[in-house]
């Protein structure tokens, strides 16, 4: 017995046995040989009254014609055929026998296939059931109480209802959305570069934009500045001879006033300093 085996010992519940070699030399099972094929197994109870029959008339040399009519006259333990279906399925049971007319059936063994199993009681099948269902509603429960909505005073714990084709139209997005995730982080590289190159040449329009608006500003200033730089600044006072009084229109005041400021209007400024030229050259033949 192995340790990790909890079976004990005299349980065969969870074995076969199986003989090729009886089976290559008597040929299929039929009703006559069958039980000769059962009492080589492990199944078999060498203290049976089977068993005892056996080596009554094993030296005999007589064979036994009726032996469930024999056996009707001992008690204990024995074995009987119950059922039939050569060559592939019969079905052994397992007795006590207590009197000639009553016997207490203790277990069961099928064969099926030249295999030998012993068939599970009541009990057996009816624990491993109910295991079985109490560990599908624990696995579920515990499933529930990870998805289980949020309490609340008013309603309590309450589940949300989903329609079932909504539902199959959610896992169809996702899966979509998956693929193309997928797909997405398989050609990362591509946009970023793409988006790189866009951004250099935005950068370099906005650029070459600033660039000719700085140019067309520089080729409006000369232009302005070059007709109030290329007259010539009114005569300082000094140029003036003392003795001789300065004329109204060229007191300091008076050119104050008549100069005009650089840049705010350049095509009148010309005319006022002409005039001034021709009354200085008045003034100066009279001194």
């Amino acid at each position: 017995m192995d340790i990790i085996d909890l079976h004990p010992p005299d349980d065969y519940s969870h074995r076969f046995f199986i003989w090729h070699e009886w089976i290559q030399a008597n040929g299929l099972l039929t009703t006559e040989n069958v039980f000769e094929y059962f009492a080589t197994s492990m199944f078999y109870d060498k203290q049976s009254n089977n068993q005892v029959l056996r080596m009554q008339t094993m030296h005999t040399g007589q064979s036994i014609a009726n032996e469930a009519e024999e056996l009707r006259r001992f008690t204990g333990i024995e074995f009987a055929l119950v059922h039939s279906q050569p060559p592939s399925f019969f079905v052994i049971q397992k007795r006590e026998r207590l009197s000639p007319e009553e016997a207490l059936p203790l277990a069961s063994y099928f064969i099926m296939n030249n295999r030998i199993y012993q068939a599970p009681d009541l009990y057996t099948v009816l624990s491993n059931r109910l295991l079985t269902s109490l560990y599908s509603l624990q696995s579920s429960l515990d499933i529930l109480r990870q998805y289980r909505p949020e309490y609340t005073p008013r309603t309590g714990f309450v589940w949300p209802i989903v329609d079932p084709a909504s539902v199959s139209d959610d896992k169809k997005k996702t899966d979509d959305d998956a693929s193309m995730s997928d797909a997405g982080e398989n050609l990362s590289d591509m946009p970023t570069r793409r988006e790189d190159s866009s951004k250099r040449q935005q950068n370099n329009l906005l650029l070459l934009n600033a660039m000719r608006t700085t140019a067309a500003h520089m080729k409006t200033l000369p232009a302005s500045g070059s007709s109030v730089l290329g007259t010539s600044a009114p005569a300082p006072p000094s140029a003036v001879l003392p003795s001789q009084p300065l004329p109204p229109a060229l007191t300091p005041s008076s050119s104050r006033g008549t100069t005009p400021a650089v840049g705010i209007d350049a095509a009148k400024a010309p005319v006022p300093i002409r005039k001034r030229r021709k009354r200085a050259s008045l003034a100066s033949p009279g001194s």
